[in-house]
């Protein structure tokens, strides 16, 4: 029987290049995109897997033109009150919400609805979809080594379990698949949960992600069956 894994983390690469290549417009990948991502989280739900975590924009990706972050902007905050404010999907499936990142660097109102989000699904723990945004691995390792060091911790105190509990994943299990779509013939990280994918089971996926389907992701899945996981033992 396979195995469904807990917790997979998804770097949904390639929207600009599906805008260009199927609408002449690097935007439209960005809105198509978020349709792909309401299919895939809702057949991860089905099929059983706890944790979703996807990398929605990293701190890098705020360098980028003010048009094409009001687009991103925009979309965060129509999506954040469709699928969550507005209607009941999260409630009935039990699942929580949650943003990771530097929120900060958020438009205050798209700050105050990631918050009220978070206030509406904060008691459930049946599924849980974590969105980092204004995110980067190194800088959430920095983050925690700050908070770390603002506790007055002495150095022979500090251990692999404290790190992990001053991360922005503190109670989030780490991936046991990581998914990078969009990538051909590359194959990188780019600073996704830089300190939980030490032991997570890689995958790169040719497919620019507004064109990624369930049944791609569950090919991935029966790969990730195939595979050895000793965890350095």
């Amino acid at each position: 029987s396979v195995k469904i894994p807990t917790h997979i983390a998804i770097q949904m690469d390639g929207n600009r290049r599906w805008g260009r290549k199927n609408k002449g417009d690097s935007l439209e990948g960005h809105k198509q995109g978020a349709l792909t991502l309401k299919k895939i989280l809702d057949h991860c739900n089905k099929i059983g897997i706890k944790v979703v975590t996807v990398y929605a924009l990293s701190i890098e990706n705020l360098q980028r033109s003010k048009e094409e972050l009001a687009c991103h902007f925009n979309l965060h905050k129509k999506y954040i009150k469709k699928w969550i404010l507005d209607a009941d999907d999260f409630v009935k499936n039990k699942t929580r919400f949650r943003v990771l990142g530097r929120r900060e660097l958020l438009p205050k109102d798209e700050q105050e609805l990631i918050n009220e989000a978070e206030e509406k699904t904060k008691k459930f723990s049946d599924h849980f979809f974590n969105v980092c945004i204004g995110y980067n691995g190194q800088d959430e390792i920095v983050d925690a080594v700050k908070s770390i060091v603002n506790k007055g911790v002495k150095s022979g105190e500090v251990t692999r379990a404290l790190l992990k509990d001053n991360l922005y994943t503190r109670d989030i299990p780490p991936p046991d698949m990581m998914i990078k779509t969009g990538m051909n013939p590359e194959k990188r990280v780019s600073a996704f949960l830089l300190y939980d994918i030490a032991y997570t089971e890689l995958f790169f996926s040719p497919t620019l992600w507004p064109d990624f389907s369930c049944e791609e992701l569950d090919s991935l899945i029966a790969e990730y069956n195939q595979r050895m996981r000793r965890f350095g033992r």
